[in-house]
């Protein structure tokens, strides 16, 4: 498969880990949109969220995004759950090639999930993670569809057995598209 994959959803559902091990399994690099924006910064995400705001956040995002997605680099980009907010991030994910993969997962699973790793998540701070993610969730689920060829249901799945059903499916959408 030449194609890249792109990875949505809301925070919490998988995306990273799911995609390295997606990665792996089609030989592609992984690329997290967000260590890439830290390691162009030097800094953490909740550290440009303090600097710079949300909008100083998206703007660096959207920067990084369409640098990783012109590179012509075979790879499995995992995005930030607010990504699609912006129209421009939404085009850019939906160029060339590009297989856009959903992943997302009922709230119980979620907020378990982020009670783990809500230092990390600037949105979630200081919150009720389960109002905060519904919340998030319905606002953005349009994008997320908009944008989607493929979508998966992570809730009460192992990482492994995510992938193997991506896989699976990505290669019948690559023989549908031979066809």
């Amino acid at each position: 498969m030449q194609e890249n994959i792109i990875i949505v959803g809301i925070t919490g559902v998988g995306k990273t880990t799911i995609g390295k091990l997606m990665a792996e399994a089609l030989n592609k690099e992984f690329i997290d949109l967000d260590k890439s924006i830290e390691l162009r910064c030097g800094v953490d995400i909740p550290t440009i969220f303090e600097i710079e705001g949300e909008d100083g956040f998206r703007e660096r995002e959207t920067f990084e995004l369409k640098e990783i997605i012109t590179t012509g680099r075979n790879f499995v980009l995992s995005v930030g759950g607010g990504c699609v907010i912006k129209e421009i991030n939404r085009e850019l994910i939906l160029t060339s090639d590009n297989i856009v993969v959903q992943f997302h997962a009922d709230i119980p699973t979620l907020v378990d999930r982020l009670s783990k790793s809500i230092n990390k998540r600037p949105l979630m701070a200081n919150t009720d993670v389960a109002n905060k993610v519904t919340a998030l969730y319905e606002a953005r689920k349009e994008f997320y569809d908009k944008v989607s060829h493929l979508t998966f249901d992570t809730s009460g799945m192992r990482p492994n057995q995510v992938v193997e059903e991506v896989v699976y499916k990505l290669k019948n959408l690559r023989n549908a598209k031979v066809l």
